[in-house]
């Protein structure tokens, strides 16, 4: 024990002592270096060109340089990039390995029998004496002809029917797999039994499109050996004449028509996802054809029972395990996305971390869609899903809600996620770009009592940052960091930062890699983030809220012209401006109270008021307005605070002095706050681009890289969980996995 002790202790010194050496080449590095303009706009992509330093080089010269080393970077990057997604292709969990190692042994099992059976004197081999090969070249050797359509008398008739063959039999499990893994209630059952333990249920999707992929190019396969070996000897009558070749012929019709569209990805993009559904419904008539297709071989109780199990849980599903929702909550959230909040109906519990498919009749009767699934934020027994707007159903979804409402449709599930298995790991890290948040958020809301949930989102859809920031709370524990790669400016209340101070907004795209990385290291050290990235958070937090009422005048004006047209605006104003400020906190007209149901002082005291605001809005009008579209945006009202600059501006935008803006006017005003800023933003510098953190770790992880070279690794102890389509994020996590062997779970319904 005491030996024990003193080697602890002295690979501690050891690690201190390199820590501290790190730390004072970090110092040394950061005093060296200056720190570049403040208050500066991060672009969203890395490669824009900075401000140029004092003694550079011409711009015409520096430009060609530079658009040189931009293509190279480009060409290396590319072959970088490919390389990484070629090598970190086949990412799996220890489950899904052992699930992958369980079919390949099912496969080469079959393959084997396959092989026996057809070379063994018992079974499916006549004999070597067989009257079939009497004065044939196997005369003698043997003779393969169990039954009149699987005969080979011939050399090259034997190569062809071992080829033929031998592709069915290894594909048998996977025959099987392509049904049982869509047995969505059957897998949710089996989820919560121990098998999960052993098996991947909470992502059976993989499983499904390997096999699918692999039998896809099978069913060519086979069915070109034998139709090359029924040509030769002359037995192509049996493609129509026999039950074996007409449903063969049926299986290898339908096998392009159900699974090509679903794996390419042109055909993904060009043919309606309705479509591609409603031919991968073919499956089954598909299952059924290859029942028929080998009647000696056993294959119709192989088929049926997947097949059966298959329609089974679809019929237990279709009239227990889907719900109706008389009035789902639809709430349009921007121009890119739609919220639907539905209250849980009798039977339905969301355990947190699945997904589930939605149906909304009176848009399309027959198409269900997919959608993760979280906890809603303020109501209690109600869960959300958001959707982008993306293909045609989002679409035609997005134009339909003009406003609110509630609309009836069916839900069905939940089913668990590859984010319903994040308990697996002690600390996690939840990565989403765009719309892939929304299962992050419900594993936030399950694990936020047992875990600390950090979070790496990247969006560039300022509607979806600033909906998720007024109605959802991240973790006070766990660092949260928002990636803004748009270019709309956001309105965001500071209320929400202030009191979670690990929450961050940085500007950019982030240094994927680094910054997780980096998010581990500080919460293994219980230590602050790298000061590369604080800076550019302080950066966009001043951007953000440190505007003057200038400036967000233009901000709130510039967002509300996307949504409502001038005259609109104008029209509301007139109406503000026309109830004083009485109508102060009002939403749009639900504050006006009609002139019919008022008395008749009223009527006086408000026709004197008409009389003056006539000709324009007035300050009190525009004021509400503004009020109203600070109100719309989720944010705290500066216009009470700064009632002094607002009655400046207001008295600069009134061109006659009259005390109320005419249309002409109002329009202008409009214009003139909308570009009031836009000169200081073009004259705006870059700050360290996320390239520059990458040559500069933080002291944290080159103290937790230390650590893991005496031997404490910490990486088994994370898990990366990520949602979204980004091919580049997607190799950068399967690389982390392939080089640290931290846990990486993807979920994507890119279907």
């Amino acid at each position: 024990m005491v030996c024990m002790r003193r080697d602890k202790e002295k690979q501690e010194k050891q690690i201190g002592s390199a820590a501290d050496m790190e730390i004072a080449d970090q110092k040394r590095m950061e005093s060296s270096t200056t720190k570049r303009v403040s208050h500066t706009q991060v672009h969203p992509e890395p490669s824009s060109e900075s401000a140029s330093p004092v003694g550079a080089k011409p711009a015409e010269n520096r430009k060609t340089s530079s658009n040189s080393r931009i293509s190279e970077r480009r060409v290396s990057g590319f072959w970088t990039r490919k390389k990484r997604v070629l090598k970190s292709k086949a990412l799996k969990t220890g489950r899904e390995k052992r699930g992958f190692a369980a079919i390949l042994v099912l496969c080469m099992c079959t393959l084997c029998w396959a092989v026996a059976s057809t070379f063994s004197e018992n079974g499916a081999n006549s004999g070597p004496d067989g009257s079939e090969c009497t004065d044939q070249p196997t005369e003698g050797y043997f003779c393969i002809c169990p039954r009149e359509t699987v005969c080979a008398t011939e050399w090259h008739e034997v190569i062809f029917l071992v080829l033929s063959r031998c592709s069915a039999y290894f594909d048998y499990p996977l025959y099987i797999l392509l049904f049982l893994t869509k047995c969505h209630n059957l897998r949710g059952a089996l989820y919560r039994t121990r098998l999960s333990e052993w098996l991947p249920l909470e992502d059976m999707h993989h499983l499904h499109t390997f096999a699918g992929a692999v039998v896809s190019v099978e069913v060519v396969w086979h069915s070109f050996w034998h139709l090359l070996r029924w040509g030769v000897a002359g037995d192509i009558s049996f493609v129509w004449s026999h039950v074996t070749g007409r449903s063969g012929l049926v299986s290898l019709l339908l096998t392009p028509l159900i699974a090509w569209p679903m794996m390419f990805r042109r055909a993904r993009r060009s043919i309606p996802f309705g479509y591609r559904k409603a031919l991968h419904y073919l499956s089954v008539v598909w299952g059924i054809s290859i029942c028929f297709h080998a009647p000696k071989m056993h294959i119709a109780y192989i088929m049926g029972c997947a097949v059966g199990c298959y329609v089974l849980d679809w019929t237990v599903g279709y009239f227990m395990a889907i719900h109706f929702c008389p009035s789902l909550q639809m709430t349009r959230l921007g121009a890119t996305a739609v919220e639907i909040a539905f209250e849980h109906p009798p039977g339905f519990i969301n355990r947190g971390g699945g997904y589930v498919y939605i149906c909304l009749p009176w848009l399309a009767r027959s198409e269900w869609h997919a959608f993760s699934l979280y906890k809603h934020p303020t109501k209690k027994n109600c869960s959300s899903v958001c959707i982008a707007r993306l293909g045609d159903w989002t679409k035609d979804l997005h134009a339909a809600l003009a406003r609110p409402g509630a609309h009836p449709g069916w839900i069905y599930g939940p089913f668990p996620s590859p984010f319903s298995g994040a308990t697996s790991r002690p600390n996690l890290m939840a990565v989403a770009s765009g719309i892939g948040v929304t299962p992050t958020l419900g594993t936030i809301s399950q694990l936020a009592e047992t875990h600390k949930v950090n979070v790496v989102w990247m969006c560039r859809d300022h509607d979806l940052i600033e909906y998720f920031m007024r109605s959802v709370q991240f973790d006070d524990d766990a660092w949260s960091i928002i990636f803004y790669t748009g270019k709309i400016p956001l309105l965001l209340d500071e209320d929400h930062f202030l009191r979670n101070p690990r929450l961050l907004i940085i500007e950019g795209r982030p240094a994927l890699r680094e910054d997780i990385l980096s998010i581990m290291a500080a919460v293994e050290s219980d230590s602050l983030l790298p000061k590369t990235l604080l800076d550019r958070a302080a950066t966009m937090s001043h951007k953000i809220f440190g505007r003057s009422i200038a400036e967000h005048l233009r901000v709130v004006l510039e967002r509300a012209t996307t949504t409502y047209s001038i005259d609109d605006l104008y029209d509301l104003g007139m109406e503000y401006s026309f109830e004083g400020s009485r109508s102060a906190g009002a939403s749009g007209l639900d504050g006006i109270v009609p002139l019919q149901n008022k008395g008749a002082a009223e009527i006086d005291g408000e026709q004197r008021l008409a009389h003056l605001c006539a000709e324009g809005v007035t300050i009190q009008g525009f004021e509400c307005l503004v009020n109203e579209l600070e109100k719309v945006s989720g944010i705290r009202s500066r216009i009470e605070v700064h009632k002094s600059a607002m009655l400046a501006i207001f008295e600069q935008l009134d061109k006659n002095s009259n005390g109320a803006l005419e249309f002409v006017e109002f329009e202008a005003a409009v214009n003139t706050l909308k570009g009031v800023v836009q000169d200081k933003e073009a004259n705006s510098h870059e700050v360290d681009s996320p390239k520059e953190s990458e040559k500069k770790p933080s002291v944290a992880r080159m103290v937790m890289q230390k650590q893991q070279e005496a031997g404490l690794n910490y990486f088994k102890d994370w898990g990366i969980m990520y949602c979204g389509g980004a091919a580049p994020v997607v190799a950068t996590l399967k690389q982390m996995h392939h080089d640290l062997g931290v846990s990486v779970k993807i979920e994507s319904f890119d279907w």
